[in-house]
């Protein structure tokens, strides 16, 4: 994945003058052991409000770049990597600062409606270390693209670094244990693996028919992806993967032709927007008309791009909306 980070460069100074003056407005000039107390005490006050979830603080979290002790159950916590926003809100939990913002209420419908009404400050998709430093975290969850920052970050507050595309079931529980929200990841993991069960009992009467999903990206050219990112729908829901797809994920629309699956899925290429969709774009080609999944009114456009991605929501959703598309 494209690296969006950028060192500080010449913006050094200017961060260190914010980092005094927000020094200085919260009085922050104790030591480490100080920092230690407020979040104890914060801990306990929690505890004593009922809530259990922090029982189990503090807790040193094993990570990419070593280990990090969280001393209390994070309140504030910032996301400078836009998926993780996503794990984050499965899990009923919101940054106080993220990624991509504005990018997701654009373009990214389902986890858009779950950040809508939230206060969370956008950090930009290069996200700005000043910004991040002003929005006071208690804890920072990074990914991997940004271990060259670490120890900037960690001047800031706690970090913890995460692989940005690892398997999404991993992620979610990887970073419901740096929140305190086991319970929760296990409860959604379940639910999915329920549901999943469900629909590929009901959807049995497909499971000979071919199934390919492909993002369109104009000029009769298609992405594909066989890299295991879809294996959540076709084994989970028991669909055929159709055979032959290429390796190195260009796929033109004669080759496309010779696969010719029974179920087209296209994906939405939020990056290069085709006005009026696959169908629009290609209704005049003798070539696209030639499809099974055409001629069957079988192609599918799906409007969230995250599907191929390393996001929660995208398995979690996508089951419902390929449920949707193939019960009919």
């Amino acid at each position: 994945m494209e690296n969006w980070k950028k060192m500080w460069g010449q913006r050094t100074y200017s961060f260190l003058l914010i980092l005094i003056m927000i020094w200085l407005t919260a009085g922050c000039t104790g030591t480490n052991s100080d920092y230690a107390d407020k979040e104890v005490n914060k801990q306990s006050d929690s505890t004593n409000k009922g809530d259990t979830a922090v029982s189990s603080f503090p807790r040193t979290i094993s990570h990419l770049k070593g280990e990090t002790m969280i001393l209390a159950k994070p309140v504030k916590i910032a996301a400078p990597y836009i998926a993780f926003v996503d794990y984050l809100a499965v899990l009923d939990e919101y940054p106080i600062a993220a990624q991509g913002v504005e990018t997701i209420k654009r373009n990214f419908p389902s986890l858009s409606k779950r950040v809508a009404g939230k206060n969370i400050m956008d950090l930009g998709m290069e996200v700005d270390l000043e910004k991040l430093l002003v929005a006071q975290p208690d804890l920072i969850i990074a990914a991997d693209d940004m271990k060259d920052q670490y120890e900037k970050l960690s001047q800031i507050v706690r970090t913890v670094i995460l692989p940005q595309a690892g398997d999404w079931r991993e992620t979610l529980q990887q970073i419901a244990e740096v929140i305190g929200k086991e319970d929760k990841a296990t409860s959604v993991l379940a639910e999915f693996d329920r549901k999943s069960k469900d629909y590929k009992e009901k959807l049995a009467f497909r499971s000979e028919e071919s199934i390919m999903f492909a993002m369109y990206r104009g000029k009769e050219q298609f992405v594909t992806w066989n890299d295991g990112r879809f294996d959540p729908f076709y084994k989970g829901l028991g669909l055929k993967p159709i055979a032959g797809v290429q390796t190195d994920g260009q796929l033109s629309l004669e080759s496309l032709a010779a696969l010719n699956p029974d179920h087209l899925f296209i994906i939405n290429n939020w990056q290069n927007p085709i006005q009026g969709g696959v169908k629009k774009a290609l209704e005049g080609s003798k070539v696209w008309g030639s499809l099974n999944s055409v001629k069957n009114n079988r192609v599918y456009e799906l409007k969230d791009p995250s599907l191929p991605g390393p996001m929660a929501l995208a398995k979690i959703d996508g089951i419902e909306e390929i449920m949707e598309a193939l019960a009919k």
